[in-house]
């Protein structure tokens, strides 16, 4: 777990290194922070964790080749979120990151501008961006 949260933080700080001129990129920035430790910056599967793993990570990059083009969004939405089983990584060594991405939302966020903050949005907005941001490293 130590690990882990080594591998997060410096993959954070690697996406805060970005071209200050340019906007950010929210997706990548997820990424680096909690995928590449294992997925590789690339997305290969080849990152410096996955050669302790018992199951070698995914190589991201080709999840639309492996699905006829297509991305399985709900699918891998479902996958990192957690609740639902992993059925396409196989066990679920992969970390549950939407229960991770809810206490980064936190319980009690303030309103804004009289609404009230949604954690939940907060988390599959996070998914989302991850997805896309996996959408753009596909092979062609």
């Amino acid at each position: 777990m130590i690990a882990l949260t080594l591998a997060m933080s410096l993959g954070s700080s690697i996406s805060q290194s970005a071209d200050a001129g340019s906007p950010p990129d929210y997706g990548k920035g997820i990424y680096d922070s909690k995928c590449a430790a294992c997925h590789g910056v690339d997305g290969k599967g080849n990152g410096p964790f996955a050669a302790s793993l018992v199951k070698k990570p995914s190589d991201l990059t080709v999840i639309a080749k492996s699905n006829k083009g297509v991305i399985p969004v709900m699918a891998l939405e479902a996958l990192i979120d957690g609740r639902e089983e992993a059925f396409l990584h196989g066990s679920r060594e992969m970390p549950v990151w939407g229960q991770e991405l809810r206490v980064e939302a936190g319980a009690s966020w303030p309103e804004y501008m009289g609404v009230p903050f949604n954690p939940e949005v907060f988390v599959r907005a996070r998914i989302m961006a991850l997805l896309d941001y996996i959408g753009r490293i596909q092979e062609k």
